[in-house]
């Protein structure tokens, strides 16, 4: 049984009235496509609790009140090191036509995640502050901060100072969130220092002020630490199930902390977890805020969205994906999808149907059978001349764009293949043998060849000369490619001009 299967079997034993499924993010910058594992993860067991027939909710969190704690390597340290320590929705965008930072780069990942078949409710967290639904839970976490502080030290096995309060106001002078600090809880009011040297990426004002804590719709006076206000938004929403990564899911990670603020502190029962292993690039975790890694955005450039939400609905949720777009990690990731496609629509294998059927975008009842010709072959395709004909005819359009996007970035050497303008200078080491070869195959172009006919006189007339196959198709590849290899040599012939091709064997073949 696919594994998202086996999970909505076990919620459906909980016979909820709704099952609200939640993802979240914050949006410090690109956000990197390891973030898109999660969307998908939750969007499969939504989309498979509503298609087993029980209520289902899904939403996706933008924690834009977070604050911006790093400036990104693609923008102006001159212009924003500035707004280090604000909340991101008081940072400007970086480009026109958006409220702020954090829209800008929450819509460029939207984008993404609705292009591959996800589309939770959009929910920010700014609003859930200023819609006053978070006080009274700000209210209890002040009022248990000694259950809060034994927590954590319980948890991290370290002393924490008597008065630390679980609330960070936003500072009335300089505006930052990162840099302070409440020593006091009065029952109505906090009490706080914006600390100069509390972070080391900027520095606070040295403020001291009080504040009430609650939030309206005047505005956020400032926001819970996010390992309990992950607990808080859970019951403030009514999340019953919510995963994350492997290192907040790990013991003694964020995950615990807010299981036990749910269980010792606000009374809600913890969501049912889906941890999920990494995504990979290259064998790197990435960074939204640091720049590092693919973007999600990026994704898109170099797979269509449905093998972009097929690699992450094959790999077993435990299991890390490692992708490294370099070499055959594309031509075999299509390989896989046909096979997949083959399955759901022959009824072969029961799991790989399964995958393609969760990999769609779209219903399944309207999914026309995939193409046929394989991924390499396409690439080889895509790289002889005039082949465009045949390439619409085939309807091959589609795949044919991510194919050339693989050759000119991420193809070997061996796989890239360009048709010489003059005779190359490596003719000369053409051996007699071999250009009495080539001058046989000019001799027979004025017939009117197919490709996979003229392919198997090519070995029938080496067979003949009693040249061996690796050095008669050397000596084709040699005066077109300057390769002692390439594609296969029927197609490539003929999909070049015959006059060309006849000239180009008896100028190398006099060489």
């Amino acid at each position: 049984m696919f594994w998202v299967d086996s999970v909505v079997a076990e919620l459906k034993r909980r016979k909820l009235t709704l099952e609200w499924v939640d993802d979240a993010k914050t949006p410090s910058g690109k956000i990197h496509v390891g973030s898109l594992r999660g969307v998908v993860v939750h969007d499969l067991v939504y989309k498979t609790l509503k298609s087993s027939g029980v209520k289902a909710k899904y939403t996706y969190i933008f924690d834009n009140h977070d604050p911006m704690d790093a400036l990104p390597a693609y923008l102006s340290k001159e212009k924003y090191e500035k707004y280090l320590g604000l909340p991101l929705y008081k940072v400007p965008s970086p480009e026109k036509g958006f409220k702020n930072y954090a829209e800008y780069y929450a819509f460029d990942f939207k984008n993404v995640f609705n292009k591959i078949g996800c589309n939770p409710e959009i929910l920010w967290t700014a609003d859930l502050y200023t819609s006053g639904k978070m006080n009274p839970l700000i209210k209890e976490c002040l009022d248990k901060a000694p259950e809060i502080r034994k927590i954590y030290e319980e948890l991290y096995k370290k002393k924490i100072s008597d008065d630390w309060y679980p609330f960070q106001p936003y500072c009335q002078n300089c505006g930052k969130v990162s840099t302070t600090k409440v020593y006091r809880w009065d029952g109505e009011k906090v009490y706080y220092n914006c600390m100069i040297d509390a972070v080391q990426w900027t520095k606070g004002c040295g403020f001291k002020g009080e504040v009430s804590p609650f939030s309206d719709k005047k505005g956020i006076i400032g926001k819970l630490p996010w390992k309990l206000e992950w607990a808080a938004k859970w019951k403030v929403i009514g999340v019953t199930v919510e995963g994350a990564g492997e290192d907040h899911m790990s013991k003694g990670g964020s995950h615990d902390l807010a299981s036990f603020i749910c269980e010792r502190v606000i009374n809600y029962p913890v969501p049912y977890a889906l941890p999920y292993a990494f995504f990979l690039i290259g064998g790197r975790k990435m960074s939204s805020s640091k720049g590092r890694g693919s973007s999600a955005s990026e994704m898109l450039e170099i797979l269509p969205p449905e093998l972009l939400r097929f690699l992450m609905v094959k790999t077993k949720i435990s299991q890390q994906i490692n992708f490294d777009p370099a070499g055959d990690t594309i031509p075999m990731l299509f390989d896989e999808y046909q096979k997949s496609a083959d399955a759901y629509f022959n009824k072969t294998n029961d799991d790989l149907a399964r995958i393609f059927e969760l990999s769609q975008i779209n219903e399944v009842d309207g999914i026309k059978k995939v193409p046929n010709i394989r991924f390499s072959a396409l690439a080889q395709l895509i790289q002889m001349p005039n082949k465009e004909e045949e390439i619409v005819k085939e309807s091959l359009q589609e795949w044919a764009k991510y194919a050339k996007v693989w050759v000119e970035r991420f193809a070997p050497e061996s796989e890239k293949f360009s048709i010489q303008q003059s005779l190359p200078d490596t003719t000369k080491n053409l051996s007699d043998i071999q250009k009495k070869f080539l001058l046989k195959i000019s001799k027979e172009l004025g017939k009117d060849w197919k490709p996979e006919d003229l392919q198997m006189n090519l070995f029938e007339w080496a067979k003949e000369l009693k040249i061996p196959s690796k050095d008669a198709f050397s000596a084709i590849y040699t005066p077109l490619l300057n390769k002692s290899f390439g594609p296969k040599a029927g197609w490539i012939i003929l999909s070049l001009d015959k006059e060309f091709v006849r000239k180009r064997f008896l100028d190398a073949s006099n060489s």
